[in-house]
């Protein structure tokens, strides 16, 4: 039923195929009839399901919030991927008018692929430049909407997957960005508040990621074997499971750490603000940038670039990639090996196994 109002809006009441009342208010009726055409439809499918008059069909609404629901249990940057890719093929669904699992064919996983890897401008809306998707992103897609299928496919809701045929987008991965040793001379040398200084040293000195430092308590710290606990606590996911670890304590930075607990800010954080609360990113990310330019750094300053620091410094001092790997606490050595670029010379001693061929 639609009324329209005094106010010139379109009120509807309808109920769903589960008899739920559904009541809403639209600017436009053709908005409103749009809904209630939706509506009416699926359950018209649902009657002829139960006289058993046609197959049971699955609406792409219900399904959707069914497969965001199932990764609600992972970290929360994950959960904020997927449901930005779920509502993003949302709207691609709800574009081509499409209610039912089974009436997306391979060829609306090709529209939906081409629109993927189109050039937008700016969507935020700061510039009129054009902005080309990043092949990492474009694939985080394409892998979301096949699992999303194969789900289908294996609860028997649609017979094969529409969109087998997509294929990931080539992504070469970008040398990771590092402070030379000199930079890092000249930033440690520049005036910045204490409790910034000791966070930034940390970083570099553990490789860290900055909400593992944030995130870290006193707790976490075992003096006597010197190490420092990665892991999770209330309010605080690690990354993923291979993210809990433990980082030994170099001498420098048991130096500090000794200093800062006979001197302690905070009760609860090693590393805090100045005034003994959680250390914020952005404040952090603020002076990091401030420290670098009146150190004359020309390159980009950011805070996860100590991380990289910290990777790559052991890689040119012979570090085995291995246990780079698991300091960092990567799943994979696929990870690990983007800063293997910065070993020139080390094949030296195997290159030296190849026969001679002089006589």
């Amino acid at each position: 039923m639609i009324k329209k109002r005094t106010d010139g809006k379109y009120y509807l009441y309808i109920t769903d195929e589960f008899g739920k009342r559904i009541r809403r208010t639209f600017e436009k009726r053709a908005d409103a009839e749009a809904l209630k055409a939706k509506v009416t439809k699926i359950k018209y499918e649902k009657k002829l399901a139960g006289l058993s008059l046609r197959k049971a069909r699955y609406s792409f609404e219900k399904a959707l919030s069914d497969f965001e629901i199932s990764k609600q249990n992972l970290r929360p940057t994950s959960v904020k991927k997927y449901r930005f890719a779920i509502k993003q093929f949302q709207y691609f669904i709800e574009a081509c008018n499409i209610l039912f699992l089974d009436e997306f064919t391979p060829d609306h996983g090709t529209l939906f692929y081409q629109e993927l890897i189109r050039e937008k401008i700016d969507p935020k809306g700061n510039t009129d430049k054009i902005i080309k998707p990043q092949p990492k992103t474009v694939n985080f897609h394409i892998q979301t909407i096949k699992a999303f299928f194969k789900d289908e496919v294996s609860k028997d809701h649609i017979p094969k997957s529409p969109v087998q045929h997509l294929k990931n987008l080539k992504n070469e991965a970008k040398k990771p960005e590092y402070y030379t040793l000199e930079e890092l001379k000249r930033f440690f040398s520049q005036s910045m508040p204490p409790a910034y200084k000791n966070a930034f040293l940390c970083l570099f000195l553990t490789g860290m990621r900055f909400g593992e430092l944030a995130n870290l308590t006193w707790n976490d710290i075992d003096f006597q074997r010197r190490l420092i606990y990665v892991r999770p606590k209330d309010g605080f996911k690690t990354k993923t499971y291979n993210s809990e670890r433990a980082i030994p304590i170099n001498d420098e930075l048991l130096n500090l750490l000794k200093s800062l607990n006979e001197n302690k800010i905070s009760e609860i954080y090693p590393f805090c603000s100045s005034d003994g609360c959680k250390m914020r990113e952005r404040r952090a990310l603020e002076i990091c940038k401030r420290v670098a330019r009146d150190a004359g750094i020309k390159s980009r300053a950011f805070l996860h670039k100590f991380r990289h620091t910290f990777a790559t410094h052991l890689i040119q001092n012979n570090a085995p990639i291995e246990s780079i790997k698991e300091l960092l606490g990567h799943s994979s050595i696929t990870e690990t090996e983007i800063y293997a670029h910065n070993r020139p010379d080390h094949m030296h001693y195997e290159i030296q196994k190849l026969p001679s061929i002089y006589f």
